[in-house]
């Protein structure tokens, strides 16, 4: 029996001395990246509306590439899909996947909403909630 991933997460901190800002990059079995358990230097931040220094928001943006970078060197297959004011792109593997329980992380390069349909052994769809121009990163994980 092989072990299966099913998710990944690392725990950074952001500022120095007493100033400090700690959250973790969370990364689920479908490959979506979100950041949780942040605490302040006051404690836990339960508050989504609580402001963040622009520094920490910086970290936060460089701590979630470096996950997406480390996800890349350990996925079987990853590239980019170029959008040209369309709402979905299709992707075909050069070698056919044993089966289609493959996992897909998307990295769109704007913050829109991505998310993977028609899932089959030669390939899948890449789908946006909008019309889009611009590139989807992808990472398929075996």
């Amino acid at each position: 029996m092989a072990a299966t991933r099913i998710a990944f997460e690392g725990t950074y901190t952001s500022g120095s001395g007493q100033n400090k800002y700690r959250f973790t990059v969370y990364v689920d079995q479908a490959g979506n990246v979100s950041v949780r358990d942040m605490t302040s230097p006051y404690g836990l931040i339960m508050d989504s509306m609580t402001r963040l220094p622009q520094s920490v928001v910086t970290d936060i943006q460089s701590a979630m590439s470096q996950v997406e970078d480390l996800l890349a060197l350990t996925s079987a297959v990853n590239g980019t899909a170029t959008f040209s004011a369309a709402t979905e792109v299709s992707i075909t593997f050069t070698t056919p996947m044993t089966d289609a329980n493959y996992r897909v992380h998307l990295s769109p390069s704007d913050f829109i909403p991505v998310r993977v349909t028609s899932k089959i052994t030669t390939g899948f769809t890449i789908q946006t909630g909008t019309t889009f121009t611009g590139t989807v990163g992808y990472d398929v994980f075996v």
